[in-house]
């Protein structure tokens, strides 16, 4: 054993040679000082950021090692340390920009090498825009990655790259300083504390990742402190207002009250009605405006409905039973909506010297909601250190604490929320009677809707926090000159606590429901450790040869949660009493516990870069990945890639086009990644449950049924395994000019392979057991990406302009034996799924009936198939009750071929949330100290289901109406050449209640969401108060919006924004959520 150790003390000390300390300073050609210039040892992660006065100190291992200098838009530089330790290095104008130095997986890696689709991410246009995530200043930065997101304050966005690649769980992986993650919420990181992002989207760059990477990958490096001599504070901060700049059109009281009558007459004449049996003529009738020619408006509204004028007496009021309000004209988005304030603000300490850098940093980030009582708030703190221990050894953290609070009812795209209220609430109600209580929907006529201003206020104590530390300790050891020994030990711990009061809910017509208190507690804890040994060596100055191998232990799911609730609580309102005995009261309770679904993970990866003559390229990957949430025998997976680049710009015979084109490389990869993320972590074990009355057994004796036992739930399958993604990427990068011009253009195939699917038929499964997951599903997905980028600069003025598009074609390639299987996603109210995901489609298609216009009159009614919701074929006594109303298409019957009625049968493919085109546009102009930054993002050919139309346009419901429906209904004897509604008819229940044509939208937009002017102070100003840099700005987001939707954003994606498995089978789906809000900002930057 002594011999075992001396001899591992004898192969590090090899590498204890003296490290050498250099320093310098970085200016541009003009002689400025350049802030923020990457400054790297060669091959290692050892690196700082000049200072604000371009100064930088660094110790690298020896006088051989190669120090790289690297800048957005201007020329990769390095040199060999030797005998120089003082250094002036002048960095001149972007011609190569394939030379900057990029974080890939384990490791950094120079532009012009990779050979995967790696897009990197300019940090100064992700900042350019605010919000609580880093995720969502991601839109429209690079091609291929689409951000869905809401206006809902905190709310997680949905990141999808390259497609959809499954049924379940599509969200990347995120890699945080080296700790991996799959939490899609990244509202508690702070995206100011970002110093770079990767996006690793294809198999041969990501395959490094292996059974985590199936939906990309996505680097994030914080940033660190420097060796700066001195110390450096920084504070930025904005505060600026929020506002909805789109609402529902809905009617005002009078024009309801119109449509209501027109409605009832309608309803009278197409039913032939409109006379008695004695020829007197019939009129409509409403419990609160009366029967007669036209509707009598009341002094006040009451519960029975007296349908005329009363007198409020005191006296005899009573509530809620008897309850009386005066007709009213209440807008109920303006009770709610409101212009709210947002702020941020970011204090950072940086500094160091050449052993040692550190940055600790705070932050305070506010966001009140735009519906009232609604709020996000965070507070946190970085810890950022980095040591030269010895010559060969460094070690350094990169620590977290965020804790958050989300107050209020927050909003979800589904029928219930604050928003979606608004339009289901009738005008004619006031937000409170004249006693001062909660009016509601308890009037009859009135419709079943619940007062949201009530709601909101109510819940107005309610809040859930999360507190999370996350981060990692790192150690490098040198052990030869070019062989680096690093491991980092990552941890992610959440706490979640939830504090929720619900009352009771009197003026709500269904039921005021019981008062409850509800508390739940919940924590996770995932490790992450990660052992690297990096070779990297040149050989005879054209063989550069880069060796990176590990091994990564994980696990997740290390916790548990708690949940608690009370009834009955007799004083609401005083949370004093709730700690008291409430007699007979007090016998309902409700007491929960749960795993978080633990999970282990091993992995050994390598991968090998090599380079000859800096032309010839190739890249091999191998990682090999067991998980715990497979059965034994199909634990255990391995994921290769290769790639290869070939930079034609450098071969001989292309030297007479040196002086336009600067580089010009091509890129082929192919690789296989897995996706460990599936919907049941535990499909290979049998799932048991208890049930009252099926598991109680006669233990005790004869028909006794005392004894409480389990019955199986769910079947499990010991065969499932890994979803398998195979890609191919073909690429080609350009930059000519002088460095002014750069585009990329990939083209990429994904074959998804063995997805899970819940078995279609078997013979162990019956209604009361489940059916296990197998691995059946096949998926393709194939597209384009491209980008362009455009800078220069004449005299003082200087300007970047970039643009970058992206395509994508999803196809199902396999489900089921059974070719009609089919996988459904719901909206909400109609009776079956409105997306289909079937063989040869693509995924969450919208799925129903084709409108091909109007039952013009009687006869048209009787040539034409029978009506969709008729019991028999109409006669000519019952036809006239279908004209005006939707005529469907006669797609297929019970033998697939018309059948002259319109049945489930007739639905067919009416629209695709998949967009044709993906783009965004950056521009940005400077004048001296001036600055302009506008960005552009679109979506082009994609169609959004409109689900709030359920409520808002049709005779569902008896809350509010649409403008709409009073202007492009159906008219009887009227120019109907622009009509798109049905006619008004109070008993028409089956025109909106199977999704139809009309549901179906144009998602297609084109917005400006960011507009940038800001402003540097003079340095010989600033410099007498001691401050290095001063910048002041104003901001504009989601500043203008061209669309045809008619709801309220175009950017609505999923019910649930960020979910994970299974929610992209409900794409497109607009339940009714939060729309992105417009931001006007002030902002100040200042260091000294």
């Amino acid at each position: 054993m002594k011999g075992l150790l001396f001899a591992v003390v004898w192969i590090i000390s090899l590498g204890m040679v003296a490290q050498t300390s250099i320093q310098g300073t970085v200016t541009d050609a003009g002689g400025t000082p350049m802030i923020g210039v990457n400054v790297i040892e060669k091959g290692t992660t050892n690196g700082i950021m000049t200072d604000v006065d371009g100064k930088f100190a660094l110790r690298v291992a020896s006088p051989a090692s190669t120090v790289v200098f690297s800048y957005v838009g201007f020329m990769t530089q390095e040199i060999v340390v030797g005998d120089k330790r003082q250094f002036s290095i002048v960095m001149d104008e972007d011609t190569e920009s394939l030379q900057e130095i990029v974080v890939v997986g384990y490791g950094t890696q120079a532009k012009k090498d990779i050979t995967g689709s790696v897009a990197v991410v300019d940090t100064k246009e992700l900042l350019a825009s605010t919000g609580s995530s880093a995720t969502q200043q991601l839109q429209g930065k690079t091609p291929g990655v689409y951000i869905g997101q809401t206006g809902s304050p905190g709310s997680a966005t949905m990141v999808r790259i390259r497609g959809i690649n499954t049924v379940n769980d599509n969200g990347p992986l995120y890699v945080i300083d080296g700790v991996s993650t799959r939490n899609q919420n990244l509202s508690s990181l702070n995206p100011n504390d970002i110093e770079s992002m990767q996006v690793l989207k294809d198999a041969s760059s990501a395959a490094i990742y292996g059974a985590q990477a199936a939906n990309g990958v996505i680097l994030i490096t914080t940033k660190r402190g420097t060796a700066s001599g001195q110390p450096k504070i920084n504070y930025d901060a904005y505060y600026g207002v929020q506002k909805t700049t789109s609402r529902y059109d809905m009617l005002n009281s009078a024009d309801r009250l119109a449509l209501e009558w027109e409605s009832l007459t309608n309803a009278l004449v197409l039913r032939d009605a409109k006379f008695d049996t004695d020829g007197k003529e019939v009129f409509p009738y409403h419990p609160q405006f009366g029967n007669q020619k036209d509707p009598i408006i009341p002094n006040y509204l009451t519960i029975k409905g007296a349908g005329g004028n009363q007198n409020l007496d005191i006296k005899d009021y009573s509530y809620p039973d008897n309850q009386m309000v005066p007709y009213s004209d209440t807008d109920w988005w303006d009770e709610i909506d409101r212009t709210a304030p947002i702020q941020n603000h970011q204090l950072t300490l940086s500094g160091g010297g050449a052993k040692g850098k550190y940055l600790m940093g705070l932050n305070y980030f506010d966001q009140k909601g735009t519906v009232v009582y609604t709020y996000y708030t965070r507070y946190q703190t970085r810890l950022n250190t980095s040591f030269d221990v010895r010559p060969w050894l460094r070690v350094g953290e990169n620590l977290q604490y965020t804790y958050t609070k989300d107050l209020g009812l927050n909003v979800t795209a589904t029928e219930s929320t604050p928003y979606s209220w608004t339009y289901r609430a009738s005008p004619w109600v006031p937000v409170k009677d004249p006693m001062g209580n909660w009016a509601g929907s308890k009037f009859s006529g009135t419709g079943n809707w619940q007062n949201v201003v009530a709601q909101q206020e109510r819940n107005k104590d309610n809040y859930w926090s999360n507190s999370r530390i996350f981060g990692n300790v790192w150690g490098e050891a040198d052990i030869l000159k070019e062989l680096m020994f690093r491991t980092s030990f990552g941890l992610d711990y959440t706490n979640a606590y939830s504090y929720y009061i619900s009352k009771k809910n009197l003026e709500f017509a269904e039921s005021p429901g019981t008062n409850h208190f509800q508390e739940a507690a919940s924590f996770n804890f995932r490790w992450v450790w990660t052992n690297t040994l990096t070779y990297n060596k040149v050989f005879g100055d054209v063989h550069s040869l880069n060796v990176v191998a590990g091994t990564e232990a994980i696990r997740d799911g290390l916790g548990r949660g708690m949940e608690a609730r009370r009834y009955h609580y007799l004083y609401e309102d005083n949370t004093n009493t709730w700690i008291l005995p409430m007699g007979a009261n007090d016998t309902q309770r409700t007491n929960n516990s749960w795993y978080n679904g633990e999970f282990a993970l091993f992995g050994v990866f390598t991968r090998v870069d090599y380079s000859f003559a800096d032309k010839y390229l190739i890249t091999g990957i191998v990682r090999r990945d067991g998980v715990s949430r497979f059965a034994k025998k199909n634990r255990y997976g391995t994921f290769p890639s290769m790639s290869v680049g070939w930079r034609i710009s450098e071969e001989g015979f292309m030297q007479n086009t040196k002086h336009w084109l600067d580089d010009l490389k091509l890129r082929v990869g192919y690789g296989l990644t897995g996706n460990a993320e599936i919907p049941r972590a535990t499909n290979f074990a049998m799932l048991f449950s208890t049930e009252a009355d099926r598991t109680n057994y006669d233990l005790s004796g004869s028909n006794t049924g005392s004894d409480l036992g389990y019955k199986l739930a769910t079947y499990g399958n010991e065969d499932t395994r890994w979803e398998a993604l195979k890609m191919t990427n073909i690429g080609v990068d350009a930059t000519f000019g002088k460095g002014r011009f750069s585009t990329t253009l990939e083209f990429y195939n994904k074959l998804t392979t063995d997805m899970l699917i819940e078995a279609a038929y078997s013979a162990l499964a019956n209604e009361e057991i489940g059916r296990p997951y197998i691995n059946y599903g096949d998926m393709r997905n194939s597209g384009v990406d491209f980008s362009f980028n455009y800078r220069d600069k004449a005299g003082d003025w200087a300007w970047d302009v970039g643009l970058n598009l992206s395509a994508y074609k999803n196809k199902v390639l396999k489900l089921s034996d059974a070719d009609d299987f089919a996988l459904w996603g719901r909206g909400d109210r109609f009776d079956i799924g409105e997306t289909r995901t079937i063989k040869g489609g693509a995924i969450s298609e919208f799925f129903g009936l084709n409108i091909l216009g109007f039952y013009e009159n009687e006869k048209d009614v009787l040539e034409s198939p029978i009506p969709y919701g008729a019991a028999e074929a109409p006669t000519a006594t019952t036809a006239k009750q279908w004209v005006g109303k939707y005529k469907f298409e006669d797609v297929s019957g019970p033998e697939g071929k018309p059948d002259g009625k319109i049945t489930m049968d007739d639905r067919k493919v009416i629209g695709s949330p998949h967009p044709d085109l993906m783009a965004g546009l950056t521009g940005t102009l400077t004048y001296k100290n001036w600055d302009l930054t506008m960005f552009w993002y679109s979506t082009i050919g994609n169609e959004l289901l409109n689900n709030t139309k359920y409520f808002t346009d049709f005779q569902l419901f008896s809350g509010n109406r649409s403008t709409r429906m009073r202007d492009l209904s159906w008219k009887l004897n009227g120019d109907n050449s622009k009509a798109e509604l049905p006619i008004l008819d109070s008993k028409d229940g089956q025109s909106g209640v199977v999704l139809n044509s009309y549901y179906i939208e144009d998602g297609s937009f084109l917005k400006l969401k960011n507009l940038v002017i800001g402003y540097t102070l003079p340095k010989k100003l600033v410099q007498k108060a001691t401050i290095s840099n001063l910048r002041v700005y104003i901001q504009a987001e989601n500043l203008l919006t061209l669309t045809k939707y008619t709801g309220l954003d175009p950017e609505i994606t999923n019910r649930d924004t960020g979910a994970g498995n299974r929610s992209d089978l409900s794409r497109g789906i607009d339940g009714g959520g939060w729309p992105t809000t417009m931001r006007l900002l002030f902002g100040v930057n200042f260091e000294f």
